[in-house]
């Protein structure tokens, strides 16, 4: 298998990754491995982050990876870049005029995640972001509703989507109460220069107050109670969780740290295995499935990756071939799978 073959299957099992950890999964030097991936991004077969990994390296990814970025941002962007990224990732769409100064500075480092998008209202141009991830369908809808503006019968006027293509019409037409305006994709934004800097604890003030208004904003589902049926406890019990740690004190492993991902189904531990040279910390991720698949095992090998930890998978039932063929590869190579017997689960 050719070099550029092997770099590509590396990043399908693992996700976006940096220059080194390519080097190493092919036996070569950094700079040979920079080289091959700058070759595969102009062929347009791997795509490069503008989000920099510890300051330094950007991530190389596969097209369809992009929803994988988001796991790498909280400890590589500046904490109030990151406020505004989650803000963001929840509304899906900001409008530009309703942002204070530092957040419109901190959108625009958002380069990976925040897409402008300029939307023309009675002649008017407004500046909108859209999360990445969301369709220009989604945010021709999202956008309407936004404006809420009524009394008005024109209908919007068909826009261009990213790839110069006209949107559907009926997405942008549907509503009888909305001014003509049209929707369409900015070339990325030229960098405004430096900006002033405040003291930090009005930027800190800033950034809260634009974070309250947000979420002040947004739309808030109301939950309907079932009525309780008579016999049957309202909470479920978690067993699953209480089975893992019996299932890892059985080995005396010890754990550190728990987080529930999923009650009675998905859980996060930090542990410290024990070993010939002393105990060791595993990232720990246990999984209650009828079927794990390779996409919960890289999943669990990424996040093992961000913390910079080996991984431990424990898993109940079964793991399909897939997933068993790709732990044999040399890049799980530190990685251990574990099955949760039938017998240490209390169902």
């Amino acid at each position: 298998m050719r070099d550029q073959e092997k770099i590509l299957y590396f990043l399908k099992v693992v996700g976006p990754t940096i220059p080194s950890k390519v080097a190493k999964n092919i036996n070569t030097e950094i700079l040979l491995a920079s080289a091959h991936l700058s070759d595969l991004t102009s062929q347009g077969k791997v795509r490069i982050s503008n989000l920099k990994i510890g300051g330094g390296s950007p991530l190389y990814y596969l097209p369809g990876q992009e929803e994988q970025l988001f796991y790498f941002a909280a400890g590589n962007l500046n904490p109030k870049d990151y406020q505004v990224l989650e803000v963001l990732k929840q509304q899906k769409i900001m409008r530009e005029n309703s942002l204070d100064l530092l957040s419109r500075v901190a959108i625009r480092s958002l380069k990976d995640f925040a897409i402008p998008l300029h939307v023309t209202i009675s002649g008017n141009k407004e500046l909108f972001w859209k999360w990445h991830l969301l369709s220009d369908e989604e945010a021709s809808a999202s956008i309407k509703q936004m404006l809420m503006v009524r009394e008005q019968t024109v209908p919007f006027q068909v826009p261009e989507d990213s790839e110069g293509q006209p949107l559907p019409s009926q997405t942008l037409s549907g509503s009888q109460n909305m001014p003509a305006a049209a929707l369409e994709q900015e070339e990325p934004l030229q960098d405004t220069g430096p900006v002033e800097q405040e003291p930090a604890e009005e930027l800190q003030e800033k950034i809260e107050k634009v974070l309250s208004q947000t979420k002040s904003n947004s739309p808030r589902v109301k939950k309907v109670r079932k009525p309780k049926q008579e016999g049957v406890p309202e909470k479920i019990q978690d067993n699953f969780l209480p089975a893992a740690e019996s299932f890892l004190a059985g080995k005396e492993i010890i754990i550190q740290d728990r987080e529930i991902v999923r009650k009675n189904a998905e859980v996060n531990l930090v542990i410290k295995v024990p070993s010939a040279v002393g105990a060791v910390t595993y990232f720990c991720k246990a999984k209650k499935k009828i079927k794990c698949d390779e996409g919960d095992v890289s999943a669990a090998y990424m996040e093992a990756q961000i913390k910079k930890l080996p991984l431990l998978f424990i898993y109940t039932n079964e793991l399909t071939k897939k997933a068993q063929e790709m732990l044999a590869t040399d890049a799980f190579q530190n990685a251990l799978v574990a099955k949760l017997e039938r017998g240490d689960e209390d169902d």
